[in-house]
């Protein structure tokens, strides 16, 4: 199992969560903080957009990578056709054996007849390619559906990029969606959180907390996936609340990535 590192670890120093901080991180610039974090696999998701970086821009992103011996693994957002074609050609630029990708975009929201439609007929280019679909849980399908899109799309090229939380918002939590989806996961994202009671003590608040100083089973997760020694990549991804400034919440993220990185070394043993 590697250890990786996601533009989601590092959502608001990435920026354009609020309007006044526009995305001002480059790719570059997140490569190094990888390294800087000894990881092994950086995950470069649709916070931070690469689609309109040039050909010669992406290969010099993958000789730096190389030189620190770190993987790239790349993520999009819409599986409209354009964007499918337009993210394997990055994935064969950068080497990433999977290209992860959240289905549902802003204004398209497809049904499961459409999402296969759109998908099946990237097979033989994936294939080609020899690059994994990992299509992650996200908010809107259940995990049921989830694999019934597999079963019709093609399993032995596409899989899950199983989040520990997204499915929250499909009103499923992790002791479900583990056990369902970890059979088809070729990737993870390894996200921790904390449920606290609201204030008035009507109602409960989800939010964040470093990699394994909340409620998930981290060593339940890796088990279920395959274990340590299977050759699959736990990405460390965060959802750091908001703190009274921004400069305050960039602080506490870095903090937090920093506990997230060791604590998940010591799950898996690197």
């Amino acid at each position: 199992m590697k250890l990786g590192i996601s533009s989601f670890t590092f959502p608001w120093a990435i920026g354009g969560i609020e309007p006044d901080y526009p995305v001002a991180m480059s790719a570059f610039e997140l490569l190094e903080r990888a390294h800087n974090l000894k990881a092994d696999v950086l995950q470069i998701a649709d916070n931070l957009p690469i689609g309109g970086l040039a050909e010669a821009e992406l290969l010099k992103l993958k000789a730096q990578a190389v030189s620190y011996g770190i993987s790239i693994e790349i993520g999009t957002r819409g599986i409209k056709s354009e964007n499918i074609e337009n993210f394997l050609r990055i994935a064969q630029l950068l080497g990433s054996p999977i290209l992860r990708v959240v289905i549902d975009s802003k204004g398209h929201e497809p049904t499961i007849p459409e999402i296969v439609q759109l998908l099946k007929p990237f097979e033989a280019k994936f294939k080609e390619a020899n690059i994994k679909l990992a299509i992650e849980n996200h908010d809107r399908l259940t995990c049921a559906e989830f694999n019934e899109i597999i079963d019709q799309v093609g399993s032995d090229w596409v899989g899950i990029c199983l989040d520990t939380v997204n499915s929250l918002g499909a009103v499923e939590a992790p002791n479900t969606v583990i056990p369902a989806l970890a059979p088809r996961a070729i990737n993870v994202h390894l996200k921790d959180f904390e449920i606290v009671r609201t204030n008035g003590q009507m109602g409960f608040t989800v939010r964040g907390t470093a990699l394994g100083e909340g409620r998930l089973d981290v060593a339940e997760v890796i088990t279920a996936v395959g274990g340590t020694k299977r050759e699959i990549t736990a990405v460390i991804e965060l959802w750091t609340p908001r703190q009274d400034s921004y400069e305050a919440t960039v602080a506490l993220e870095n903090e937090w990535a920093e506990i997230s990185v060791t604590n998940l070394r010591k799950s898996i043993g690197s």
